[in-house]
C-alpha cells in the first residue's frame, strides 16, 4: 500500500533538492538559463557524434565562451563511449583511459533502456563480471532524471531475493552516473523468439517474478515498469527482476506529478495509463506482470495498438480479448487468474503478488484457485464501469422493471381479500414488494451515490420512492410505526440529495418533514433511545441545511434541540460519534457567521468527546490484545477517526489567520488520519478530497506565517490531488471548488514572493473553476463570492502591475459577483465585508488612475 505518511511534508513543485556534489565542477555556478543552454550545446554535440563529424567544443562555445570549460568536461570520453555503443572492439585498458570508470573496465554494449545504457564489464579488484548501468551525460541536466537514476539503484541495492537482480556498486565517474549489477547470462523475455511458450514454463516464470516483486513491495518499492525487456530469463530458465529505474519509493510524491504516464504503454494498468501517480501501488505491477503473461502465452499483446491513443484507449475500454481465443490447451483457472490480476478496477485484482503467485501455484498443481470467473453481478458492475455514459439509461430500465414489480405487489397486497388464504397470500405479496421498494429505493440509491454519472438515476429512485411512500401516507390503516420511520428516512434521503442539487428551498421542505415524523414517533415511544436519537439527527440535518441558505438564526435553534437530545441519551459509541457531529456542524455555521471564539469552543469540545472515544476504544484493544484476540477497527471506530480528522481540520481553518503556528500543528494532525485512510484506500474519494482541504488549511496558515515558498509546495500536492479528482469525476464539483480554492491561494502565495506572471496565470485558473461553478449553481451564494474574490484578488495584482484597465474590469465583476451573493443569502456578515472591500478598491483605483 501506498505511504501518505509525509505527503504534507514531501515537495510536489517543479524542482527535486538533491546533492550536487556529483556534479561536474564546472557546472556548479551556472544558472539554470545557462545550463539549458549547456544541454542544447550538448546534444548538437552528440547528434553529429553519431554520424561521425563531432565539431570542435571551440566551435560549439563561440558565442557563449563562459560555457567553454563546463562542455569540455561533459564530452570528455564521449567518443570512446560512442564507440563502446557502436559495438566496436575496445583497445586494451590503461588506469587512465575513458573505458574505465572507478574499478570497472566496460566492454561491449548488452542493452539500451530509457534511463541508459548497460555494458558488460569487469570489476577489476573482484575479476568479476558485472553489468554496469550508465545514465546518458545530457540528463544530468534533468534533476528529476537523474534522482530517479539514483533512487532506481538505492531501489535495487535494497532487494535481496533470488529473483531480483542485486546491485553490487554506485558511483559517478568524470561526471558519468553509474551502477554495477550482477551480470545475468540469459536473455530478456522479449527476446524469446519461440511465442507463445509452453503454458508451464510461462506460469513457473511469473510465479518466480510475482515472488521478488512481493518483496519488493514488502520494502515499500513498486516497479511501475514491469514488461518483457525488464525481465531476464538465465541459462537455467530461472526469472529475475531487473531495471527498478521508474520505481517508486512509497511516501516519495515529490518526483512524478499527476499526469506522468511513467512506463511502457502496453503493460500499463488503467490507473498508471491514466496519470493518476498518487494511487499507484502493488496492485499496478499485478496488473504488468499478468499482462506480461498474457502475451507469453497469446504470442502478442493484451493491448496491441499502433500507436499511444490507440493503446490507451484499449486500457481505458477493458478490451483485452480472452486468452481462450488463442489456445484451447490452457487450464480454464489460469484464464480466470490472469484476468484477475489484470482486472480494470484494482480492488478486483489480487490484494498481494503473493497470492497471485499462490494462485499461479495452484494451477501448476491442478488445485482451485481462489480466483473464480464473474457472476453476474461481477459483470454488470464491469459493464456499469465501461460504460459509464450509458449507466443512467441502462439502470432507469432494470429500475422501472423492479420498482414496477414491487409497487404492483404492493398495490395487489393493499386489496382488500375475500378469505384467509387470499389474505395470507395478499400480505406475502406486500412483504415482497416492501423488500423491492427497499432495496431499489434506498440501497441502490446509496450505492449510486458516489457515483456522479448516476445522478439522474438516484434521483428517479428516490421520487419514486418517495411517491410510493406518500400513497401510503394517504391509505389508513396501512401507516404503522416500521413504515412511517421509512417515510422519515426518505423525506431525510430527498432532502439531502435536493441539497445536493442546489434545490434548497425543497431541501428544506423535505427535511422538515422527515423532521416532524421522527417527532411524533419520539412522542410515541420516549424509551426507544435509538428512535431519540434519530430524531435529532434528523434536526442537525435541518440546521445544517438551514445554516448552508444563511439562516443561522433558526439553525441555531435546531442545533441546540439536537443537541439537547443527544445530551440527554445514553453515553456510548455511536451516541457520541452523533453528538460530535452535531457540534462540528455547529462550530462551522458560527464560523461563517463570525463567531469565532465561540466556534473555537464548540469545535474543541467536539474534539475532546472524539478523544474521550479514542481513549475508551485504546483500552478495549489494550483488554483484547491481552487475550491474544484480532485487533481490527470497528467501522464506528473508522468513522470516529474520520470525523475527528475532518473537525481538526476545521478548527485549524479557523485558527488559520489568529494563530497559524496552532493552526499548522493541528492540520498536521488531521492530515496523519486522513492520509492513513488514503493508504488504506487510495481510491476513497472522500479522503482525498478532505486531504486536499486540509492541505489549503496547512497552506493558509503557512502563509499567516510568512512561509510562503512551503505554502507553495503544500498547495503543490493539493492541486495534484484536486487534477486527479476532476480527471476521475468530472462531473463532481466539489473538487472543482476545491481546485478554485487552492489556485487562489497559489497564487497569493506567488504574489508575495515577487512571481507576478505565475500569480495571474494562477488567478486566471483559480476563476475559470469559479465561473463553472457559478454557470452549475446560479443561486449558491457561496461560489459567487468565491468568483468574487478571485477576481478582486486578480485586480489587486493587476493593480501593482500597472494594468489599470484590465483591474478596473477584476473590481467591477468581483463587486457585481459579492453584489449577488448578499441578495442571495443576506444574513452571511462577511459577503457584506468583501463587498465592501471590493467597492473600496476600486475607488481607490479610479483616484489613482
Amino acid at each position: 500500500m501506498i505511504s501518505f505518511a509525509d505527503l504534507a511534508g514531501a515537495g510536489s513543485g517543479d524542482s527535486v533538492h538533491r546533492d550536487l556534489s556529483d556534479e561536474p565542477i564546472a557546472m556548479r555556478h551556472l544558472t539554470d538559463a545557462q545550463k539549458d543552454q549547456l544541454g542544447e550545446l550538448l546534444e548538437k554535440y552528440m547528434s553529429a557524434l553519431e554520424v561521425g563529424l563531432p565539431p570542435s567544443v571551440e566551435s560549439l562555445t563561440q558565442a557563449c565562451p563562459e560555457l567553454r570549460e563546463a562542455l569540455q568536461g561533459c564530452v570528455a570520453g564521449l567518443e570512446s563511449l560512442h564507440r563502446l555503443a557502436g559495438g566496436e572492439a575496445v583497445a586494451p585498458q590503461t588506469s587512465d583511459d575513458t573505458n574505465t570508470l572507478g574499478d570497472f573496465e566496460l566492454s561491449e554494449v548488452i542493452g539500451r533502456g530509457g534511463m541508459g545504457v548497460v555494458y558488460r564489464a569487469t570489476q577489476v579488484s573482484l575479476r568479476r563480471t558485472v553489468a554496469i548501468k550508465l545514465l546518458p551525460l545530457s540528463s544530468v541536466l534533468d534533476a528529476n532524471r537523474l534522482t530517479r537514476f539514483h533512487q532506481e539503484a538505492e531501489a535495487a541495492a535494497s532487494l535481496q531475493h533470488p529473483n531480483i537482480v542485486p546491485v553490487f556498486a554506485i558511483g559517478c565517474e568524470r561526471g558519468v552516473h553509474f551502477y554495477a549489477m550482477q551480470f545475468i547470462d540469459g536473455d530478456s523475455m522479449d527476446e524469446c523468439d519461440s511465442l507463445p511458450l509452453d503454458w508451464r514454463v510461462a506460469v513457473q516464470q511469473a510465479t518466480e517474478v510475482a515472488d521478488g516483486l512481493h518483496a519488493a513491495h514488502e520494502l515499500g518499492i513498486i516497479h511501475r515498469d514491469i514488461k518483457p525487456s525488464n525481465l531476464i530469463v538465465d541459462q537455467d530458465g530461472k526469472a529475475w527482476i531487473t531495471d527498478f529505474g521508474l520505481a517508486r519509493i512509497q511516501g516519495d510524491l515529490s518526483l512524478t506529478q499527476s499526469g506522468d504516464l511513467i512506463g511502457t504503454m502496453r503493460y500499463m494498468s488503467p490507473e498508471q495509463a491514466r496519470g493518476e501517480s498518487a494511487i499507484v501501488d502493488g496492485r499496478t505491477d499485478i496488473y504488468s506482470l499478468g499482462a506480461t503473461l498474457y502475451e507469453m502465452l497469446a504470442g502478442h499483446p493484451a493491448h496491441d495498438g499502433e500507436d499511444a491513443p490507440a493503446i490507451l484507449r484499449q486500457i481505458d475500454q477493458d478490451a483485452v480479448p480472452p486468452l481462450t481465443r488463442f489456445r484451447n490447451d490452457l487450464p480454464r483457472d489460469l484464464a480466470t487468474v490472469i484476468s484477475k490480476a489484470m482486472s480494470s478496477r484494482r480492488d478486483e485484482r489480487y490484494d498481494t503478488a503473493r497470492e497471485f503467485a499462490n494462485d499461479l501455484r495452484r494451477v501448476l498443481a491442478g488445485e482451485p484457485t481462489i480466483a473464480r470467473p464473474p457472476n453476474l453481478v461481477d459483470l454488470w458492475t464491469r459493464f456499469a464501469v465501461k460504460h459509464q455514459k450509458g449507466l443512467a439509461a441502462a439502470t432507469l430500465v432494470g429500475v422501472l422493471a423492479l420498482v414496477g414489480f414491487a409497487i404492483s405487489n404492493a398495490r395487489l397486497a393493499a386489496q382488500k381479500s375475500v378469505s384467509d388464504t387470499n389474505a395470507d397470500w395478499a400480505q406475502r405479496n406486500y412483504a415482497i414488494g416492501r423488500k423491492a421498494i427497499d432495496e431499489m429505493g434506498t440501497q441502490v440509491a446509496e450505492l449510486l451515490e458516489d457515483n456522479p454519472a448516476a445522478s439522474p438515476v438516484r434521483h428517479f429512485v428516490l421520487s419514486r420512492t418517495l411517491e410510493y411512500y406518500e400513497r401510503l401516507v394517504r391509505q389508513p390503516g396501512t401507516l404503522d410505526r416500521e413504515h412511517q420511520l421509512d417515510l422519515a428516512i426518505t423525506h431525510g434521503k430527498i432532502g439531502s440529495f435536493r441539497g445536493e442539487l442546489g434545490l434548497n428551498q425543497e431541501a428544506l421542505a423535505s427535511l422538515e418533514v422527515s423532521q416532524q415524523i421522527y417527532a411524533k414517533l419520539a412522542q410515541q415511544y420516549p424509551s426507544d433511545s435509538d428512535l431519540q436519537l434519530q430524531w435529532s439527527i434528523s434536526q442537525n440535518n435541518l440546521a445544517e441545511k438551514l445554516a448552508g441558505v444563511g439562516e443561522f438564526e433558526t439553525a441555531a435553534k435546531w442545533f441546540g434541540k439536537a443537541i439537547a437530545n443527544q445530551q440527554r441519551l445514553p453515553s456510548g459509541q455511536r451516541v457520541n460519534i452523533e453528538f460530535a457531529t452535531t457540534l462540528n456542524n455547529l462550530g462551522q455555521m458560527l464560523t461563517e457567521s463570525e463567531n469565532i471564539a465561540e466556534a473555537e469552543e464548540v469545535f474543541g469540545r467536539a474534539i475532546a468527546v472524539l478523544d474521550q472515544q479514542a481513549t475508551a476504544t485504546e483500552k478495549q484493544v489494550s483488554l483484547t490484545a491481552a487475550t491474544n484476540q484480532p485487533q481490527s477497527r470497528t467501522t464506528a471506530e473508522e468513522n470516529s477517526l474520520k470525523l475527528l480528522s475532518t473537525i481538526q481540520s476545521n478548527l485549524a481553518g479557523l485558527l488559520a489567520r489568529r494563530d497559524p503556528q496552532q493552526a499548522s500543528r493541528i492540520a498536521r494532525k488531521s492530515l496523519t488520519l486522513q492520509l492513513q485512510r488514503l493508504e488504506a484506500n487510495p481510491g476513497d474519494v472522500d479522503a482525498a478530497t478532505q486531504v486536499v482541504l486540509t492541505l489549503n488549511t496547512l497552506a493558509m496558515a503557512q502563509a499567516a506565517e510568512s512561509l510562503h515558498r512551503e505554502a507553495i509546495e503544500t498547495l503543490g500536492q493539493a492541486i495534484d490531488v484536486s487534477n486527479q479528482l476532476r480527471a476521475r469525476w468530472p462531473d463532481q464539483q466539489s473538487s472543482r471548488r476545491d481546485l478554485g480554492i487552492s489556485l487562489n491561494q497559489l497564487g497569493l502565495s506567488l504574489a508575495a514572493i515577487g512571481r507576478m506572471d505565475e500569480a495571474d496565470k494562477a488567478f486566471a485558473r483559480s476563476a475559470e473553476q469559479a465561473r463553472q461553478l457559478v454557470k452549475a449553481f446560479p443561486e449558491d451564494a457561496e461560489v459567487h463570492s468565491m468568483l468574487g474574490s478571485v477576481l478582486n484578488n486578480a485586480g489587486y495584482l493587476d493593480r501593482r502591475l500597472g494594468n489599470f484597465s484590465q483591474a478596473t474590469s477584476h473590481y467591477t465583476e468581483a463587486i457585481e459577483h459579492q453584489r449577488l451573493a448578499t441578495q442571495i443569502s443576506p444574513q452571511v456578515p462577511r459577503y457584506q465585508s468583501f463587498l465592501q472591500k471590493h467597492q473600496h478598491n476600486l475607488d481607490q483605483l479610479r483616484g489613482e488612475s
